[in-house]
């Protein structure tokens, strides 16, 4: 199942090793970007969608909240960082890591 980090690679400092430690992401039952999206929904209640230009997503807290966001996603694949654009077909392997995050392209 690929790692995926809604809200972005999370750091939380571990006093023992006086660093900051990455957390693990949700693990999704997923094949493609669609598929992951309709899981986070279901487990955490936010959601994205395509924003115009074809490149980003908005990230909304909740259906609920007309605020959101605007991030970017991106897979890591064999030590790859891809950007999917709004790929909402792109596939998903179980060794992926999916992060949302700043706009970075």
């Amino acid at each position: 199942m690929p790692e995926v980090h809604p809200r972005g690679q999370v750091l939380v400092f571990d006093q023992s090793l006086n660093a900051f430690v990455a957390q693990p992401g949700l693990m999704l039952p997923c094949t493609n970007i669609a598929e992951m999206l309709e899981q986070i929904e279901a487990r955490t209640g936010a959601y994205a969608v395509p924003h115009d230009p074809p490149k980003y997503f908005r990230y909304h807290l909740s259906r609920d909240d007309p605020t959101f966001v605007l991030v970017d996603i991106h897979v890591t694949r064999d030590g790859e960082e891809i950007c999917i654009k709004q790929d909402m077909s792109f596939p998903l392997f179980p060794s992926d890591k999916v992060i949302f995050g700043h706009l970075a392209c």
